[in-house]
């Protein structure tokens, strides 16, 4: 790459779970930059793809290879019509694992949340819960997905435990590793005023989890029945509601990320709470930290990197309902306490999870490895 060009970038993931929230927060950033000329993938989950996604998977790796081929044809499009890319930035390795020859001319970088052996540690396998990482298949996958770390010009995982990974079940050495989290746009996401609120509102509990179910959106609901919070107000966003209504829950199905209206359910709420059973990370909670809320969650996944259990919220047990019930009742009761443990989550995302700070550092890394890869 010569002196004074813009770097040319792509940036690519599939659209599933947080990956699209992500990358959105990266293109926020980035596309602004005048020393990056960056290309932007988004390989979309398609109907047939939706239906595999909800059960096992029985063959083996067909969403890898499907997400490879439509990723390389998106690639070869954009590099006739515009050149050919500086470096490369995958969320997941399953979108670049059979691109060889893409991978051996243009260093890349791969951002993961988990790599599959952290997944089934940690019981994450959302479609398939009994992973066996010993049979023949998820050898091959292992082996196929330990060669893309590999030769990766430097890995990103989302928290400290899938770094561990990285390192204790693909031998990475740590020097090719950096914990990149999410990051939040703190220019949208603005903490309003909380102490100013009346005190005579209803209590105002807010949910986000697209699979209600799987991020414990059914807890919400038996918590709404009891006699105790019917005067609490229940917001779940979710596109896969279940569960009886009731005049204290309000479903929200038609909300996006990053939206006006998502924005100003998160100003009017009191408490988060995200009471999930599988969850690699979670951007919804960071996004409440950011708004000031106090923030109710669980243990799984990379999501001890966010909460600091007693200042900036509670972490409880899956399925513990009593635990839940417990919290709510705790914070709904103190608003100091809520006030102080929301201000708390603010200052953790300004220092921990800031969109621009996020967003500098992989263009940081991609451009060391550009420049690597031109001084060979």
């Amino acid at each position: 790459m010569s002196p004074g060009r813009r770097s040319r970038l792509l940036f690519a993931a599939y659209m599933a779970g947080g990956n699209a929230t992500i990358l959105q927060n990266l293109e926020d950033v980035i596309a602004a930059r005048s020393d990056v000329e960056s290309a932007w993938l988004r390989i979309e989950m398609d109907a047939e793809s939706e239906r595999l996604d909800r059960r096992p998977r029985r063959s083996l790796l067909p969403g890898t290879i499907r997400n490879s081929m439509i990723t390389g044809q998106r690639i070869r499009r954009e590099e006739r019509e515009r050149g050919r890319f500086d470096a490369a930035y995958f969320f997941q390795q399953t979108i670049c694992m059979f691109l060889w020859r893409f991978r051996s001319r243009v260093p890349y970088v791969v951002a993961l949340d988990g790599t599959p052996l952290w997944y089934a540690r940690n019981e994450l396998w959302y479609a398939q819960p009994k992973f066996d990482p010993t049979t023949r298949v998820s050898r091959v996958k292992h082996e196929l997905t330990r060669r893309v770390y590999a030769r990766a010009s430097h890995l990103l995982p989302l928290s400290w435990s899938c770094r561990d990974s990285l390192m204790r079940d693909y031998g990475i050495p740590p020097e090719r590793i950096t914990v990149v989290p999410p990051g939040i746009n703190l220019e949208r996401y603005t903490c309003p005023d909380r102490s100013a609120a009346s005190p005579d509102r209803p209590f105002n509990v807010l949910f986000v989890g697209a699979d209600f179910s799987r991020k414990g959106g059914d807890l919400l609901v038996a918590l709404a029945g009891r006699t105790e919070f019917q005067d609490v107000q229940f917001n779940l966003v979710t596109r896969s509601f279940q569960g009886p209504t009731a005049a204290n829950l309000r479903v929200h199905d038609k909300l996006t990320t990053n939206s006006d209206p998502m924005l100003q359910l998160y100003r009017e709420a009191d408490l988060f709470v995200l009471p999930t059973r599988a969850d690699s990370h979670s951007i919804a909670s960071l996004e409440a930290m950011a708004m000031g809320l106090p923030v109710v969650t669980t243990p799984v996944g990379g999501i001890v990197d966010i909460i600091e259990e007693g200042r900036t919220g509670f972490l409880i047990q899956r399925d513990d309902l009593e635990a839940l019930a417990d919290r709510v009742r705790r914070l709904r009761a103190d608003r100091d306490m809520r006030l102080e443990l929301g201000a708390a989550g603010r200052r953790r995302v300004e220092s921990h999870f800031n969109g621009a700070t996020v967003a500098a550092t992989v263009v940081d890394l991609l451009q060391q490895a550009a420049a690597s890869r031109a001084g060979a």
